[in-house]
């Protein structure tokens, strides 16, 4: 079983254990540190071309460090990979994995795992099976892993929707169980991303590239995605965070949003000071005076880039993932967060809970009237004012971190099925 890794994967018979070590001793003066790399500016030898190969020969004095459960030397041989420039793939976590779990070292195993994705090297069902079996003494971690492996669904190589650009969420997603991925770092210019298979999705995981993906939407059909329609002009202002105020106002619901203020002369202080365009809260602030605002935008004022507008106190707060059909909400998640502060501005206060929670049909009418030329997936920020209105802060025209890291992961599954079957 463990001659080597490359048969454990089903590539091929490799050498035996003892085999493999000479090998690797004969490829390298360096002996541990595999074979060397050729100088710079030096003609490359064929060899040294072959990057594949290179990573094969690590890979199989991993094996051999797998074989004789030396978890200390796979992970040096992992780092000196990566101080030559050799970039690990999933064998060479499969390897280290294995020696870990035969050491009975199940705590470097599971930090193993992590590292495989934050290198965004997605881990197989052999790697979990291998780190799962490690973690028998924490039965809290194994159980915790076994679950995330029955999240990925009866077939968790599927690959049917994608969103773009990269944010390191393909571990969430992929628990999805329906082929969600995030895999494909486009910013919405240039060409077109190849699409693999033809009638896949491609759906934006930010403002800028939801508003190119309207614009390019014959472009990104004929290439054999599928988007979603809706018009390049509603994504725009939607994602702008004065756009949408004024959008409101022309749709009859201002008041349900935040007072927005043209001056710093005319503001009701505390108020929020945030750029008109932007994601995540950055160079967002609650400001008290005058004089804040005048040094947060540099003495522009806010007519040119910002917006200043009402703030909502409270301790709670609500995010809703909305799929949306022309106005008409065909699926949400809405989830409600506390926070330990009355005047805040997230990321910067800290969480005390959140829970999944319904919409009541009131809110969801005032939503509808603001998203009745929307199609698509959108996450709206609201909060309750303190005669139990509601108060839409912003709305981001892409999908958002709460579906991805708090929504039941069924219940995000059964969003995306929504959406395949419904556009």
């Amino acid at each position: 079983m463990w001659s080597s890794v490359a048969s454990a994967r089903g590539n091929g018979v490799s050498p035996a254990p003892g085999l493999l070590r000479s090998r690797a001793l004969r490829l390298s003066p360096r002996c541990a540190f595999g074979p060397p790399l050729p100088p710079a500016g030096d003609q490359q030898p064929e060899e040294f071309l072959d990057a594949a190969a290179y990573v094969r020969s690590y890979n199989e004095m991993l094996a051999d460090s797998a074989w004789q459960a030396d978890w200390e030397g796979a992970l040096e041989t992992l780092q000196d990979m990566r101080s030559l420039g050799v970039t690990p793939d999933v064998t060479s976590y499969f390897a280290c994995i294995c020696a870990c779990r035969r050491a009975g070292a199940w705590e470097q195993a599971l930090d193993l795992l992590n590292d495989a994705w934050a290198k965004e090297v997605e881990p197989d069902v052999e790697c979990y099976s291998h780190v799962i079996r490690a973690c028998r003494e924490a039965k809290d971690q194994s159980t915790k892993l076994l679950q995330e492996l029955r999240n990925w669904g009866p077939a968790p190589t599927a690959k049917r929707f994608h969103t773009t650009p990269m944010l390191k969420w393909t571990r969430e997603m992929k628990q999805y169980g329906c082929g969600v991925r995030n895999e494909i770092d486009w910013q919405g210019d240039g060409a077109i991303p190849h699409c693999s298979v033809a009638g896949s999705w491609l759906l934006p995981s930010q403002d800028t590239v939801a508003v190119r993906l309207a614009e390019r939407q014959a472009e990104l059909r004929h290439a054999g995605w599928r988007v979603v329609n809706v018009e390049p002009r509603v994504v725009e202002t939607l994602r702008d965070k004065a756009g949408m105020l004024r959008y409101a106002v022309d749709k009859g619901i201002g008041e349900f949003t935040p007072k927005s203020y043209l001056s710093a002369l005319e503001a009701e202080y505390p108020c929020i000071l945030k750029p008109k365009l932007g994601t995540f809260g950055k160079d967002t602030h609650v400001v008290h005076s005058i004089e804040e605002v005048e040094r947060f935008t540099g003495g522009q004022g806010v007519a040119s880039k910002w917006v200043l507008q009402e703030l909502v106190p409270g301790r709670l707060e609500y995010s809703t993932t909305l799929l949306v059909l022309k106005g008409e909400v065909v699926d949400y998640v809405n989830t409600l967060y506390e926070y330990d502060g009355e005047e805040y501005v997230w990321p910067f206060v800290d969480e005390v809970r959140h829970e999944y929670v319904s919409v009541p049909e009131a809110h969801l009418d005032v939503m509808r009237v603001l998203l009745s030329e929307f199609s698509g997936i959108c996450c709206l920020g609201y909060k309750l004012r303190r005669d139990g209105t509601i108060c839409i802060f912003e709305v981001n025209p892409r999908i958002g971190g709460d579906l991805v890291f708090e929504c039941p992961k069924k219940r995000a599954r059964s969003l995306f099925e929504k959406l395949n079957f419904m556009f």
